[in-house]
């Protein structure tokens, strides 16, 4: 049986998890899978980050929480066209033919390369963020007991997501749906995380799963749609 507290084996697998995308970061060319898991890495820590929110100062958490989405911006550019021209592949497939051919034309002009490789300055950007990230576990030093991590920590999650989805049902812009999306995701990523640790958590992660993939394809059309509307008169 592990001797360590909850929330020193969380610092170890968010270590781990820096490691990871460290070693991903390091293999050229960087394919878009490795983007995606790299951006995976970010929500999984900015998560933990979250669960210990309630135990760190505002400015230490924002410090921390912004650090390593400095990684997922400096990847953003290269990982969000490419989900907008599979988007745009995806509804072109399930179009009728007129509309598919009218949608094809909009996919090769504004998604000629539709994987490309995030520029070389971002790629720095991301690996120095994630050694950053990985110093911050490496120098924290909490003492919470693993039932105040628990009661305080998920508990606040939940409360969070709570209150994003009565906001979200509330109104008809796209921008709360988006954050309950962030919040889902974090909610999910701190059951795993716990999970891990052979943790139970009363939320299925099945359930969650689904809500994310919904919201998260909600967020795809989005972009996509404030995309094409930017580019509009290159079309």
């Amino acid at each position: 049986m592990d001797d360590h507290s909850l929330i020193e084996r969380l610092c170890q697998q968010a270590i781990r998890i820096n490691e990871q995308a460290l070693t991903d970061l390091q293999r050229q060319p960087l394919t878009a899978n490795a983007v995606h898991d790299c951006r995976v890495a970010v929500k999984r820590l900015r998560a933990q980050w979250q669960l210990l929110r309630p135990w760190l100062s505002r400015d230490d958490h924002r410090a921390c929480d912004h650090t390593i989405r400095n990684a997922a911006q400096a990847l953003a550019g290269a990982r969000d066209t490419h989900v907008m021209a599979a988007t745009l592949q995806t509804l072109a497939s399930k179009a009728d033919k007129p509309s598919r051919h009218s949608l094809s034309r909009v996919a090769n002009t504004l998604f000629s390369d539709p994987q490309p490789q995030p520029e070389t300055s971002h790629h720095q950007e991301a690996i120095i963020a994630f050694t950053r990230d990985q110093q911050h576990w490496q120098s924290l030093a909490l003492d919470i007991s693993d039932h105040e991590l628990l009661v305080s920590g998920l508990a606040r999650t939940y409360k969070q997501c709570r209150n994003r989805t009565i906001k979200a049902q509330g109104g008809t812009e796209p921008e709360p749906w988006h954050d309950l999306r962030k919040w889902v995701k974090y909610l999910l990523y701190q059951q795993q995380s716990l999970a891990d640790q052979h943790i139970h958590t009363p939320c299925h992660d099945q359930a969650l799963t689904r809500l994310g993939k919904t919201l998260g394809k909600l967020h795809d059309l989005h972009m996509l749609r404030e995309y094409v509307l930017a580019q509009s008169h290159t079309i």
